[in-house]
């Protein structure tokens, strides 16, 4: 046990030496979370217990559980001082919405360069990851990416081009428990730990419905917002792609439709992508893992499902969007 504590430690310690070297964009968050560690957590953390024997480290802000980002409650308090910029573009989401996939695709429109990125989206994660004084130094036209709720958002951004990313919320599920599992610290959690939380509304970023809901009554009329659902990318990325590309105003060919399509394909990104390789257990898949639809019929039993369709049939009622659960 104890060679196994000591293994996994300098595993980590080499990672993490990577990530500084070869992501420097996030070497203030990384060095963030080591000084967290190494005092043994924060003031403010709090350890959510999941009712099935599980722990989740959050850090609460007006409410809202969220994840302990070294940055993030001190970008919050400065929230008011976010300078907008007129070409900003945002991607907005419950977490394992797509967050990745978008922000790749948003890149290679934004810059006319069909090709992955170098960085990580992670680094213009705002007000999570980076802190404002990198905003500040971003080139534009950023791109930039937050799951938080409408109330945490930068109201004066609400002005700037804002992609809404949704998935439907039994894969979100799914998808939040092997992101939890896999994480290299401060996480333990079982399957139905993690339903237990998303249900309840106690996960990290609050309840599905109400962050679906909040952000897409603030959209719905807003010529500045594209609303795009994971299921949609699933079936026909590249019309997805274009979608996008119309709405930025970055009209490109067809045929650099198609290398990013292929470029941002699942399979390529798994293979290609870079990832931080710190934040990761040895057995984790990381932040690739299958991005299919349906894999939540691996997972839910069927009380499980009974209970969730009970609770998504009535929250519904005042989302109006028709998402696909299996394809």
């Amino acid at each position: 046990m104890v060679f196994g504590f000591i293994s996994a430690f300098f595993r980590r310690l080499y990672l993490t030496i990577i990530d500084l070297y070869t992501l420097p964009e996030l070497r203030p968050m990384l060095f963030g979370f080591m000084k967290q560690r190494l005092l043994g957590g924060g003031a403010n953390i709090e350890k959510v217990h999941d009712g099935h024997g599980g722990i989740v480290s959050t850090l609460f802000v007006d409410g809202v559980p969220l994840p302990p980002f070294p940055s993030l409650r001190s970008n919050l308090r400065q929230i008011d001082k976010f300078q907008v910029r007129s070409d900003d573009i945002w991607i907005v989401n419950w977490p394992k919405s797509g967050t990745h996939w978008m922000w790749e695709v948003v890149m290679m429109l934004s810059s006319g360069q069909a090709q992955l990125r170098d960085s990580v989206k992670v680094g213009a994660m705002f007000p999570e990851a980076c802190t404002l004084q990198a905003t500040e130094k971003m080139t534009s036209p950023r791109v930039l990416d937050t799951h938080v709720p409408f109330k945490l958002f930068p109201k004066a951004a609400l002005k700037s081009k804002i992609i809404y990313t949704v998935r439907n919320p039994k894969d979100a599920c799914v998808s939040a428990y092997h992101h939890q599992k896999g994480m290299a610290v401060h996480n333990k959690v079982s399957w139905e730990g993690t339903f237990e939380l998303v249900t309840n509304g106690k996960a990290h970023y609050g309840d599905w419905f109400d962050h679906v809901e909040e952000w897409l009554k603030v959209l719905e009329n807003n010529p500045n917002a594209l609303i795009v659902t994971y299921e949609d990318m699933k079936m026909d990325l590249k019309k997805q792609v274009r979608r996008v590309a119309e709405f930025l105003g970055y009209k490109r060919s067809e045929k650099f439709y198609d290398d990013v399509a292929k470029l941002c394909s699942f399979g390529n990104m798994k293979k290609e992508k870079r990832d931080i390789k710190s934040a990761w257990s040895k057995e984790s898949a990381g932040i690739y893992r299958k991005g299919t639809v349906g894999d939540w019929k691996n997972y839910f039993t069927v009380a499980q499902n009974e209970k969730f369709n009970e609770i998504y049939n009535r929250r519904m009622k005042n989302i109006n969007l028709d998402l696909k659960f299996e394809l």
